[in-house]
């Protein structure tokens, strides 16, 4: 499935506010690992409102950051304009157009729960005209929320969240104007059958309180249950969510098991 713009319409907000931030510890590892600073060029492609970019413009790099959805792009821009980071230039554009986006020679390529919108073998061909001869590819998953198994109440928070999901949008997870089926080929062989074919992978693991505004935010950031999808009844979803949320009696909040993946790809 490409990038269609209309697969997070309306996200924008919920996302920069209730999306998980990036581990600090795999952005310095990428740093690191590509030698991030002054003089080096940064794409994140997929970039949504920044997650990525944002943070990695403080090593001092110039980040191109490109999405196809104007309004992550504007939300992006404000983040940036109300925070301390370094050059950020966003483009509103998609992975499959690369060769006209006026790029520069590339030393990392990022894109953070992304590459699977795309048309992934173009993309990666696309990239191996742009990205330097020692520079890379970086997939960065979302990070998954996974219930704590030292109380019940934790696990059951995601078994309501999910059956509530179901009753307002039926069983089949929605995407744009369509519905969305995983890839069957996975990202580690579709590199591997790319330039980008030497693979490292590492997992960051991180525990953390979800509130109950945090539960439904974080719904409402994406493609599947966005405010789009929800149309006339995202007030109701939002009610009956919480209010059976609020039934589980959290309180401090949900403990969670977040996982982040990291792939690094090299020629």
């Amino acid at each position: 499935m490409t990038h269609d713009r209309e697969l997070f319409s309306g996200t924008a907000q919920y996302y920069a506010r209730y999306r998980s931030p990036y581990p600090a510890e795999l952005l310095e590892e990428l740093a690191a690992d590509f030698g991030l600073g002054a003089g080096a060029e940064v794409l994140d492609l997929g970039c949504g409102n920044g997650q990525l970019a944002l943070p990695l413009s403080r090593t001092g790099s110039t980040v191109w950051a490109v999405d196809p959805d104007p309004d992550m792009i504007a939300e992006g821009v404000r983040l940036q304009a109300d925070g301390e980071y370094g050059r950020v230039r966003w483009i509103l554009g998609r992975g499959e157009g690369l060769r006209t986006a006026g790029l520069p020679g590339l030393r990392l390529c990022t894109m953070g729960a992304s590459f699977h919108w795309m048309d992934r073998e173009l993309v990666l061909e696309l990239l191996d005209g742009l990205v330097e001869p020692d520079g890379g590819v970086a997939l960065v998953s979302g990070s998954a929320s996974i219930f704590s198994k030292s109380a019940s109440v934790e696990g059951a928070w995601l078994d309501v969240t999910r059956e509530v999901v179901t009753e307002f949008l039926g069983p089949q997870r929605r995407a744009g104007r369509g519905t969305y089926s995983h890839p069957k080929r996975g990202h580690e062989e579709v590199l591997g059958d790319s330039a980008f074919k030497w693979l490292e992978t590492r997992r960051f693991t991180s525990t953390r309180l979800l509130s109950v505004a945090e539960v439904v935010g974080q719904q409402l950031s994406t493609s599947y249950a966005s405010p789009v999808q929800l149309g006339e009844r995202l007030g109701e979803f939002e009610s009956e969510l919480t209010s059976r949320l609020l039934a589980l009696k959290p309180g401090d909040g949900f403990e969670t098991v977040e996982h982040t993946d990291l792939i690094v790809a090299r020629r």
